[in-house]
């Protein structure tokens, strides 16, 4: 039964934007199975436990969130030290901006858009999950659908295109080049930190002279930090770490149309301890 811990894992990290919570969530899933006498399939059970638990779990960091300091984002989930894509095509639903998307709706909505259009479940299939009608999860996933469909991110360059622009975009920040910086960003660019109190910017920034100016700020006093590119979800990212190779920051990039549009920074240090050194990455499944 440890082989579906990493299914388990993928659906609960999707539902929570945690790997602490997920990996708690799964772990009372386990603790249940083995409490229960008979359980016809493992799997269905599992499944069951980890989507009610994490859809629970949802609804009360809700209500923790309401006093979190500044934006908040979910751990970032960096290809190169997680994985929980079960195969390529579902890499998408792991970059940060998809899951900021995810926050738009009510956990049930959610639960039910990543069980039928992330890992396949049927209707059926799912209202036994959740405890509700087939009807019900349909209605559910249309509603879901309609809200993620005008805010889902759209990522229209090639991996090489992408990864070649966020390359650009470093030398010339650290050249402190503004005009160059400027015109990589989309006119309309976001640069959104989640500090949780403890760095980072309390507020988005917005307009790509803005963000040029304070990621040639950011630059300047990064110091005898380093700068790796990584990926999140696929998609182009920034790995910032310090002399013993602590994860200080994650940038995660969006790319539309040939500029950088989105760029989500988690520099909350609790946000960042399933990031182990490189080359000693930390499993997640």
């Amino acid at each position: 039964m440890e082989e579906l811990r990493p299914l388990l894992l993928s659906i609960a990290y999707r539902m929570l934007g945690s790997f602490g919570d997920a990996e708690d969530v799964v772990q009372e899933a386990y603790l249940r199975l083995h409490r229960e006498d008979q359980v016809e399939s493992p799997k269905a059970f599992l499944t069951m436990v980890t989507t009610r638990l994490a859809i629970d779990q949802l609804r009360s960091a809700r209500r923790q969130r309401e006093t979190y300091l500044g934006p908040w984002l979910p751990e970032p989930a960096v290809d190169e030290y997680v994985d929980l894509a079960d195969r390529a095509a579902l890499s998408d639903s792991l970059s940060t901006a998809f899951l900021v998307v995810l926050e738009r709706l009510s956990p049930d909505q959610r639960a039910v858009f990543l069980l039928c259009d992330v890992f396949g479940y049927s209707y059926d299939e799912v209202a036994g999950i959740i405890a509700k009608t087939p009807a019900a999860c349909r209605q559910l996933a249309v509603r879901a659908r309609r809200r993620i469909a005008d805010n889902r991110p759209r990522y229209d360059a090639s991996p090489q295109e992408r990864d070649e622009l966020v390359r650009r975009f470093v030398a010339a920040a650290e050249d402190g080049e503004l005009d160059a910086l400027v015109d990589l960003l989309a006119p309309d660019a976001t640069f959104t930190g989640d500090g949780g109190g403890k760095g980072g910017f309390p507020r988005p920034v917005h307009g790509a002279g803005n963000v040029a100016r304070m990621l040639i700020g950011a630059f300047g006093k990064f110091g005898d930090l380093t700068v790796e590119g990584v990926h999140v979800g696929g998609q182009p990212a920034l790995r910032i770490h310090d002399p013993a190779d602590r994860t200080i920051a994650i940038w995660s990039f969006v790319v539309t149309e040939g500029r950088i549009t989105t760029i989500h920074g988690v520099v909350n240090p609790d946000k960042l301890t399933h990031l182990g050194p490189s080359g000693h990455p930390h499993d997640h499944g």
